[in-house]
């Protein structure tokens, strides 16, 4: 047995001490009575039983008192199993860090306000389930579809340009990533949301996209950056920038955000396309189009929790208290 309140078991410390006092009460009242006169006088009107009943209803009342102390503890034992359904959406997160999202064009750099605006997107997404891909020359589940949100913010705060070895922009293959990652056999809302600079120069994403589309998944993009170009910044190992990329002929590579790219890519799905604000409010726009999506069921799981059993306590008590007030000081004579 276990409680809920276990410390209101403190107040049974008090019921010796109430069960001295009463017993002691009841030994000076008979000390009293000798002390008025006729011993066998006294001993006719106030018989030995009307001293053992006064006992008795001392005994009744510490009882429903104790009664009552557990009952307020809020006693468990046993279990009750019940098996919950989780509904929602799939939502599939690829988020570039390639080196191009280091750049200082938003402050304090285009990957760094990506993740705080997914840390914002996780916070709204409870009772959904949630990926992450992270590409750059090539890509990988950083985890899978999960419920466990508070892992995978763990997950998502681990993400950097390191995250990739190879440098380049494979945002094809990571949205084909995304799209094996769904289970197609369960009826729910799937959903990849690519956030990137919208730089690429590998392969064609709206190959990519046709197929997610063809699967109904559906694909919202969210751009980091600005539309005129910026160097893109050298890090050392503690990601202080230590210069800027050069092309072979010696000219600063710029990086510049690629909205149209972008754009291209959520229209052929249905999704939307927004523009990272410093307000962060395209993350509370998506997190409304989710909760608006409805979703369908994700997994079962069981939940087991410990039954309360302070009714039986109660119940005791009153029949207690009901036995105390009925049970007379004397016998009634017979006529």
């Amino acid at each position: 047995m276990t409680f809920v309140y276990p410390g209101v078991l403190l107040l049974l410390v008090v019921l010796p001490l109430a069960a001295v006092w009463l017993f002691r009460r009841e030994h000076h009242r008979q000390i009293r009575w000798q002390q008025l006169g006729d011993a066998a006088w006294l001993k006719r009107e106030t018989p030995a039983s009307r001293s053992a009943r006064r006992n008795w209803k001392s005994v009744l009342w510490l009882a429903a008192a104790a009664l009552t102390a557990l009952a307020l503890a809020r006693p468990l034992w046993g279990l009750d199993v019940d098996i919950l359904e989780t509904q929602g959406v799939s939502v599939m997160i690829v988020l570039d860090v390639s080196n191009s999202m280091n750049v200082q064009d938003v402050l304090p750099s285009r990957l760094e306000r990506a993740r705080l605006g997914l840390r914002r997107l996780l916070a709204g997404l409870t009772g959904h389930e949630v990926g992450l891909i992270l590409f750059a020359g090539d890509a990988f589940v950083q985890f899978p579809l999960t419920t466990d949100l508070s892992s995978a913010e763990t997950f998502l705060k681990a993400a950097s340009s390191q995250s990739v070895t190879r440098q380049g922009t494979a945002l094809e293959k990571a949205l084909r990533l995304a799209i094996a990652a769904f289970n197609q056999r369960r009826v729910t809302r799937q959903m990849i949301i690519v956030v990137s600079d919208g730089e690429n120069f590998d392969g064609d994403p709206l190959n990519a996209a046709a197929e997610a589309a063809d699967a109904g998944i559906t694909i919202d993009a969210v751009g980091y950056g600005e539309t005129q170009g910026e160097p893109v910044p050298v890090l050392d190992a503690a990601g202080n920038v230590t210069g800027y990329k050069s092309a072979a002929s010696g000219d600063v590579v710029l990086s510049a955000l690629n909205e149209a790219g972008l754009r291209a890519l959520a229209e052929r799905t249905g999704g939307t396309y927004q523009h990272a604000n410093a307000e962060g409010t395209e993350m509370e726009d998506l997190i409304k189009r989710i909760q608006q999506m409805g979703g369908g069921p994700l997994a079962n799981r069981v939940q087991s929790r410990s039954i309360e059993r302070f009714e039986i306590f109660v119940v005791l008590a009153l029949l207690l208290l009901s036995l105390e007030i009925a049970l007379p000081l004397t016998r009634r004579k017979s006529v």
